[in-house]
């Protein structure tokens, strides 16, 4: 049975030790550039190559993210970052930018590339894509069953790495718009402001519809071996160091316990009390062992809930105390939370009766000082054990055995050899003399070799080569010591270290002056012909009420090209592709696994890749355009980014329309009819909601994507095909829609003036305001 590798979070050199002192066999980390968890305390590139170094003196692998998509004003940066980074002996970097990726293997194949979760790799195809690209592992989205990944392992035998522990996103990872769109802090580049965590309208009902309850795969450690999964990853860069020490502690055990003894593994009562203490919203096992439905979602706590202390008996206003019906211990410096409030309180004060106390237990009715009022029979979280944290603060980290091999011989330098298994190192010093007076024991100088207790070695075998009668000062003996270890440690580091070129930027210019054609993509066949028949050059068709053959007849007929759009989550491509497509013109592809099986297809129709595969920047622009028609742009992109984009060759923009912010396996709509439902925001926004017939939910933007009088602009920005989101649309509104745009582009074109108005409440997207 193979051995997984338990990968730690780390947000912080606290947490760095906390990971290693608690048996992580990788940890992974970002800098302050270019990291998913912008937020977090992240580390210098000072700070990046110690960390590196510490981990690799401890035996442990050090992964850095640079999981963000890339502008191109950022790229000569990233290529010197990458080059740092490959330098300093990283043991992968895990990215999500296809143009960094491709950078890296072509400029840096000495540094493996990790592909990040971010990348939504969700079924075999689009691990092949990546295994070609020279990706060493995948990190496969969230939403991947046991089942699944097994098939993928014995399809690509790609290392596999998924998430078992922590916090779950509602969106599939590297899909999700919402936090970019509402506030301009993109998920893709780092800046999450977590809007799946606040709380909406539906209706009557109000909660915290999008808030996932956190996952814990703690009891499933064998299930996780059988499907082939590499890497157990824990998710927590945000998270305390407390929190990395208790969960990696945790997850050592058991994955030990399980290897000795697969027939007696269990979690022990002590464990899982750890477990969620540290963090919870209570736990899930997520999609491991299929859809979970509303077992997956937390809707009433959005935040940590810890365990359950007790109950509010009453609320006495005049004194502010609250009462509290205590179910297990309470000590002073413990955090708790009363319902679903954000905020928790720091137990400063505890009163048994009129006695001042300073822990109370099970069974007790404390009283406590409280500003905020609550009512009687709330439930109390204790959300921080400040004993259980207290506890965690002293590591537990397995001692790396050395040998030792002493030489002291009279009139030759004094010698001592170090040999740990894979590393050798010699330590001489001053000639050794003979003692005058008392000469120094065997038993005295293997006390003061053998002392290591600062260090990450242990002594395990001690060599003698003696003169009788020999002198040696203590302090020389420490000395040799110190100096054999420093320099065992920095051998065990530079190991590692290599020495990298700065990678190159450099792009392939396509630009050429062609007419700029406008696209509609539509999902029903009345939507369809409205875009053919109001001057649509190219209608992207799909959806549930897909006719193939009556749609290519009436496109081909009046001279529009059809492309077939496919989904961009599909775990099974057999289920989409059919005989019937055969006569389209082409594939509009947001999917990876789509693309790579396209594009060893023998038919070779022409691809359009589509917004949800994130090009952020001319390294991807150029890659896709080596074996696509034209690629669609991020949303997130302003116009004045685009302009720089367009010389590398044809690009897509969307310009009107409503779009999915969110893609989820969770089916929000439930027994409600898809189209009527509605989130609604504490600003009032109100967010569509929308259900496909594989019961995925999609969350659509409030307020509707009109470019109509920046037209002129996008043409002149280099745009070669201008897009209509239809995909909502009636016949009718796909009709007018499409009719003035066309009449738009007609007008830039020949450089006619003509007044065109957004006449609905809108929003320019990204346009003109870009993201963080």
């Amino acid at each position: 049975m193979h051995k997984p590798e338990l990968l730690a979070p780390v947000g912080g050199k606290e947490s760095l030790i906390a990971a290693i002192e608690n048996g992580a066999d990788a940890v992974y980390f970002g800098g302050t550039l270019f990291s998913a968890r912008k937020y977090a305390s992240n580390f210098t590139n000072e700070e990046i190559e110690s960390a590196i170094d510490y981990s690799h003196i401890r035996g442990v692998k050090a992964y850095v993210t640079i999981n963000t998509l890339l502008k191109d004003s950022e790229l000569e940066t990233a290529g010197q970052y990458l080059q740092f980074l490959c330098d300093a002996g990283a043991d992968a970097v895990i990215v999500q930018d296809i143009g960094i990726l491709r950078l890296l293997r072509e400029q840096l194949p000495i540094l493996p590339v990790h592909a990040s979760t971010q990348m939504t790799i969700h079924n075999p195809e689009g691990v092949k894509f990546l295994q070609e690209m020279g990706v060493k592992r995948v990190v496969l989205a969230r939403e991947m069953s046991l089942g699944e990944i097994r098939n993928i392992k014995s399809q690509t035998n790609m290392e596999i790495e998924t998430f078992i522990h922590g916090a779950l996103c509602f969106s599939y990872s590297g899909q999700c718009l919402l936090s970019s769109m509402i506030g301009g802090r993109s998920g893709n580049r780092g800046y999450c402001a977590q809007p799946c965590r606040k709380k909406y309208r539906t209706g009557e009902m109000e909660g915290y519809f999008l808030s996932t309850k956190d996952l814990n795969m703690s009891g499933h450690i064998g299930a996780l071996l059988d499907a082939g999964i590499d890497s157990f990853k824990i998710e927590g860069r945000m998270k305390r160091p407390e929190y990395v020490a208790g969960v990696v502690r945790v997850y050592r055990r058991l994955i030990d316990r399980y290897l000795d003894a697969p027939g007696d593994f269990r979690v022990t009562k002590a464990e899982m009390h750890t477990l969620l203490q540290l963090f919870n919203r209570e736990f899930t096992t997520g999609y491991f062992f299929g859809n979970p439905g509303s077992q997956l979602m937390s809707p009433k706590y959005p935040h940590n809930r810890g365990t359950v202390l007790g109950k509010t008996v009453d609320y006495d206003t005049k004194a502010k105390l609250v009462s509290i019906d205590l179910k297990s211990p309470l000590r002073i410096g413990d955090g708790i939370g009363i319902g679903n409030r954000e905020t928790g309180i720091t137990v400063k004060n505890i009163y048994i009766g009129s006695k001042m106390a300073r822990e109370a237990a099970p069974g007790s009715l404390i009283r406590m000082p409280l500003d905020i009022e609550v009512c009687e029979d709330e439930d109390v979280f204790k959300t921080f054990d400040s004993k259980l944290m207290a506890s965690l603060e002293t590591g537990q980290m397995n001692k790396i055995p050395i040998k030792m091999s002493f030489k002291a011989r009279i009139g030759e330098p004094l010698g001592l050899l170090i040999d740990d298994g894979g590393n050798r190192i010699t330590i001489n010093r001053d000639k050794v003399i003979s003692a005058k007076t008392k000469p120094i024991s065997k038993s005295s100088i293997a006390q003061h070799l053998i002392k290591l207790g600062g260090t990450i070695f242990e002594a395990k075998e001690l060599d003698f080569e003696l003169d009788k009668n020999i002198f040696i000062p203590v302090s020389e003996l420490n000395t040799i010591r110190r100096q054999g270890i420093e320099e065992l440690e920095k051998i065990r580091a530079r190991k590692w270290k290599r020495q990298c070129s700065e990678p190159k930027i450099s792009f392939v210019s396509r630009k050429s002056e062609i007419r700029p054609i406008l696209s509609v993509n539509t999902s029903s066949i009345g939507s369809f012909k409205a875009a053919v028949d109001n001057g649509a050059d190219v209608v992207y068709i799909g959806g549930e009420e897909l006719e193939v053959p009556e749609a290519i007849e009436y496109a081909h007929k009046k001279g529009v090209k059809i492309f077939i759009s496919t989904p961009r989550i599909v775990k099974d491509l057999e289920k989409i592709f059919d005989i019937e497509q055969e006569a389209a013109d082409g594939f509009l592809v947001g999917n990876s696994g789509i693309f790579h099986h396209l594009r060893t297809n023998p038919a070779n129709k022409p691809i359009v890749i589509d917004y949800p595969m994130n090009v952020f920047n001319r390294l991807a622009l150029d890659h896709f355009l080596n074996s696509s028609l034209r690629v669609t742009l991020s949303p997130e992109l302003t116009l004045n980014e685009i302009r720089n984009l367009v010389y590398s060759g044809p690009v897509e923009c969307i310009v009107h329309g409503f779009f999915p912010l969110m893609v989820s396996e969770h089916d929000l709509v439930g027994g409600r009819k898809s189209g009527d439902i509605f989130l609604k925001d504490e600003k009032g926004f109100k967010f569509p909601v929308l259900r496909d017939m594989n019961n995925r939910t999609y969350v659509m933007n409030s307020r509707e994507l009109c470019m109509l009088e920046s037209v002129p602009e996008i043409i002149k920005a280099g745009v070669s095909c201008l897009r209509i989101e239809a995909r909502t649309y009636d016949a009718k509104m796909t009709g007018e829609t499409t009719k003035e745009y066309r009449e738009a582009i007609e007008d830039a074109v020949s450089k006619k003036e003509r007044d065109k108005r957004c006449v609905r409440e809108h929003t320019t997207g990204h346009y003109f305001r870009g993201v963080l």
